[in-house]
């Protein structure tokens, strides 16, 4: 039907581990039906089992899931920013 895939991270400042939803993914077959909430919650108790006191995951803006996400009780804790840049050569050619 799907699957989560949990793992650890660590924070680059802190050196502080914590538990990590790198991947959740429900086959389009069963999506509606409560299994992405399943997967997650068996994720989180996998997590918290391990010792850990603080899952992370990460996901683009605007995604739609971000509500989602919410409902669970996560919160944004960062904002990663990019900038497209061209090399100037690029231009020229």
């Amino acid at each position: 039907m799907g699957w989560v895939l949990v793992g650890t991270g660590k924070n680059s400042f802190t050196e502080k581990r914590y538990g990590f939803i790198y991947e959740l993914f429900v086959l389009e077959a069963f999506r509606g039906d409560g299994v992405s909430k399943r997967l997650m919650e068996t994720g989180i108790q996998h997590l918290k089992q391990e010792g850990y006191s603080e899952v992370r995951l990460n996901v683009y803006v605007g995604n739609p899931v971000i509500k989602w996400y919410e409902k669970l009780g996560f919160e944004n804790r960062t904002i990663t920013m990019s900038m497209p840049i061209s090399n100037e050569k690029e231009k020229d050619s």
